[in-house]
């Protein structure tokens, strides 16, 4: 018996759908798969953030050391068995429930991607396998070119929900138009300007006092070149000024922060629980309500 046990193990675990079941390796932390996500909007825009944001997300989960993630080969060899289609996993609760444990999965992780007016957003729902329960985040940007930046975003929120870890991501700033190099610029300009027209002026005056051909011939060439270089100077000055006053107007009207917010929502929680008024001698009973956001 001692020796066909062992024999029995290796074969069982050499066995490609038994090993997956029964034979995976011990992880102390959550075990964690992103699937596919939808993009709600049908855009086509949106079609490429689609593709690339689960694995610009486990990217990001796989640097987390508390979070164990499951390779994609994995999951798509065990959707190929199960005759699946992932795209498919998003709304069906008992497929996800089964592919999770038939990988090993503690946590499932879907998404879907919409527009919020103008800004992109992105919901994910972390599915727990054993009991189905589910929880949400959500990271709202102004562009799809901030994607990595929700990805890191959600990446760390993901983390803090499962194992309380660090701590909430609620906002990331970005930059916005460069007003303040843009104000140097202007004022830089705006003196090199002055200079030139002052230049001018003072070669001008020079040019009408002149008495020699010499000297009215100099005072000319000069007074032309600064009066050249000061309008010059004053054409990209106006330019500096314009766009500066531009960036302020766009920094102003445009959103610069990558936001997250919880989907979990409120819950309420109440009970009813009997109280001794020991003076009167009497039971009466009281309500204990408590709210949690």
């Amino acid at each position: 018996m001692k020796k066909i046990l062992p024999m029995l193990f290796l074969a069982f675990c050499l066995n490609p759908h038994l090993s997956q079941v029964y034979c995976q390796t011990e992880h102390s932390q959550p075990v964690v798969a992103v699937l596919d996500f939808k993009n709600t909007t049908k855009k086509f825009y949106l079609s490429e953030l689609q593709k690339s944001f689960p694995a610009l997300l486990k990217t990001e989960l796989s640097q987390k050391k508390s979070l164990f993630i499951v390779e994609r080969q994995k999951i798509d060899d065990i959707l190929m068995e199960q005759d699946f289609v992932l795209s498919d996993l998003s709304e069906d609760k008992d497929k996800q429930t089964k592919v999770g444990n038939l990988i090993g999965a503690d946590y499932i992780i879907t998404g879907d991607i919409s527009e919020s007016g103008k800004l992109i957003r992105i919901d994910v729902a972390i599915t727990k396998i054993s009991n189905g329960q589910v929880v949400g985040e959500k990271v709202i940007a102004p562009s799809k070119e901030q994607a990595g930046i929700m990805a890191k975003m959600l990446a760390q929120n993901i983390v803090f929900q499962l194992t309380g870890e660090g701590r909430r991501m609620e906002k990331i700033k970005l930059r916005g138009a460069p007003t303040g190099s843009l104000l140097i610029t202007s004022v830089a300009l705006g003196a090199v300007t002055a200079v030139s027209f002052s230049n001018k002026k003072k070669y001008d005056k020079d040019y009408r006092n002149a008495t020699s051909l010499n000297k009215i011939n100099d005072t000319y060439t000069k007074a032309n070149n600064w009066n050249k270089a000061a309008y010059a100077a004053a054409g990209v000055t106006v330019i500096a000024v314009g766009a500066y006053i531009i960036a302020l107007i766009k920094n102003k009207n445009s959103q610069l922060e990558v936001l997250a917010e919880d989907n979990t929502g409120t819950s309420l929680s109440w009970s009813v629980q009997p109280m001794l008024d020991t003076n009167a001698r009497k039971v009466s009973a009281g309500m204990n309500l408590s709210i949690q956001f």
